[in-house]
């Protein structure tokens, strides 16, 4: 294949290198232009490998270029995808296509006997235990001398399309879309069952397909104790994930951690205006934005000033890999630590849940701290999506284990209506959910007219409230109209 048309995946997050070399640099998460001094006629392409699914388009584009028969695998391992690459070569995979040993799946849509004849001719190297960039560059090119050469095609090129499955098309061209839960699985399960309805098909700046939804709110009132047995992700996933959310270091050579920018942003302060800003431009400040908000909520618990960032414009605004997470924000409401978090961009499939859990752990701790009650965590999702090599994965988790079921009653809580007939009228009357009584009372003979001058002043929050006082309003008529008494049902 030529290199014009090669990479066939993430062309433009590659370096690309000799097209006739038969070795290829995978530097996990350390950023790849740090390798970018050693000369191109030695490899073929130098790339990341930040997820799981990131596996599936590496496959693509080794099938696609079948005179590479060597991985160097180095940098630093933050997700394990490196433990899952070496797996699948080392171990393969079983018949539904899950990688030995790992929760891991590959494309089933990348013929069998392609994966069989790649994982022969193919060998990684694993320099992950190599941490200081300098030598790295030192052993990979010793290594590069030890096996880089041009060989020939060990099968024929072979070009695969993304996974074919698709969800059914129910494309919503809104932009703004509110899910509550009780637990953080069970949202989840509802935010995949939303896109893979109403996510539009979109491609991306990766050159990887995408279902997308925009403006996806998460509102997660509870979490679980145990992770139900289907979940994709396990507590060791999670205990891993929290070392480098929690962290304060982030490893030489990569981008950022979430920890590094939460706990220890450094910035180099403009001076003059704060009263203990260092006067030198060039005096770097690391500043635990978490640690500040607690004191921001201990002194004022009203203050809307407890916020932390992760967005460092002046380097995230065109680098290749900016955080995702872009802002926390904390308040108190009757007692309760409420916490909002903003991603301008969530893989729902491959990363929601670690975040969500992570944010649900740094919540408690801050609530801990404070001697406050754990309010409702919210999740705001800018763009919120579902790689097409994870869509037939989605779509089995959610016709499975969610998809069949019956939405649980649960209270509103903007309240509810008393609904009697009074002198040939229906009388709605709003309670707030103490039992009082609000100033809200509706009066009419029709159902619909009511029902409308309801959602208007916008005391129902709930769908299957709504529906509900439709109903009774309905039966109210109905019983003025046919002269029978009327008795308002449970809900």
């Amino acid at each position: 294949m030529e290199m014009g048309t090669w990479p066939v995946c993430y062309k433009d997050e590659l370096i690309i290198g000799n097209a006739k070399s038969n070795t290829a640099i995978c530097t996990l998460w350390t950023k790849r232009e740090l390798l970018d001094g050693i000369p191109k006629g030695k490899f073929v392409v130098i790339g990341n490998l930040y997820s799981t699914y990131g596996i599936n388009p590496m496959l693509r584009n080794m099938l696609a270029n079948p005179r590479i028969r060597h991985i160097l695998l180095c940098g630093a391992d933050l997700t394990k995808t490196g433990t899952i690459l070496l797996n699948f070569i080392n171990y393969g995979i079983g018949p539904d296509y899950k990688v030995s040993g790992v929760d891991a799946y590959i494309d089933q849509g990348i013929p069998r006997a392609a994966i069989d004849e790649l994982r022969r001719n193919v060998k990684v190297v694993d320099m992950r235990q190599q941490k200081s960039i300098g030598k790295l560059s030192t052993e990979i090119m010793q290594k590069l001398d030890e096996v880089s050469k041009e060989e020939g095609e060990y099968m024929e090129p072979i070009l695969v399309n993304e996974a074919g499955a698709k969800a059914e098309d129910m494309y919503a061209s809104d932009a703004g879309f509110r899910i509550d839960g009780n637990s953080i699985t069970g949202t989840w399960l509802k935010a995949l069952d939303l896109i893979l309805k109403f996510g539009e098909d979109k491609a991306t700046e990766y050159g990887i397909g995408q279902k997308e939804l925009l403006d996806l709110v998460a509102v997660v009132n509870g979490d679980e104790a145990v992770l139900p047995e289907w979940s994709p992700v396990k507590e060791e996933d999670l205990h891993r994930y929290y070392l480098n959310f929690f962290g304060r270091r982030k490893p030489e050579g990569v981008e950022y951690t979430y920890g590094e920018r939460l706990f220890s942003m450094s910035y180099r302060p403009l001076g003059g205006q704060a009263s203990n800003a260092p006067e030198r431009l060039q005096d770097v400040v690391e500043e635990d934005q978490i640690n500040d908000a607690i004191e921001h909520l201990k002194k004022n618990p009203f203050t809307r000033r407890a916020i932390a960032v992760t967005w460092r414009h002046e380097s995230d605004a065109k680098s290749q890999s900016p955080p995702c997470l872009v802002e926390i924000a904390w308040n108190i409401k009757a007692g309760a630590l409420h916490q909002t978090s903003t991603f301008r961009s969530h893989d729902v499939f491959g990363g929601w849940l670690l975040n969500a859990f992570a944010l649900r752990k740094l919540q408690k701790d801050i609530a801990a701290q404070l001697n406050v009650a754990v309010g409702s965590m919210i999740i705001m999702s800018i763009s919120a999506h579902i790689y097409c090599t994870n869509i037939a994965k989605a779509e089995g988790l959610v016709e499975k284990h969610y998809r069949h079921g019956e939405a649980k009653f649960e209270t509103d809580p903007r309240g509810f209506f008393i609904i009697s007939i009074e002198n040939g009228e229906i009388v709605a009357q709003h309670r707030v959910n103490d039992g009082r009584k609000s100033r809200f009372v509706f009066r009419g003979t029709k159902a619909q007219r009511i029902y409308r001058q309801i959602l208007n002043e916008n005391l129902i929050s709930k769908f299957d409230h709504a529906a509900y006082i439709g109903r009774e309003l309905t039966r109210a008529e109905h019983c003025i109209a046919s002269g029978t008494k009327y008795v308002q049902d449970e809900a």
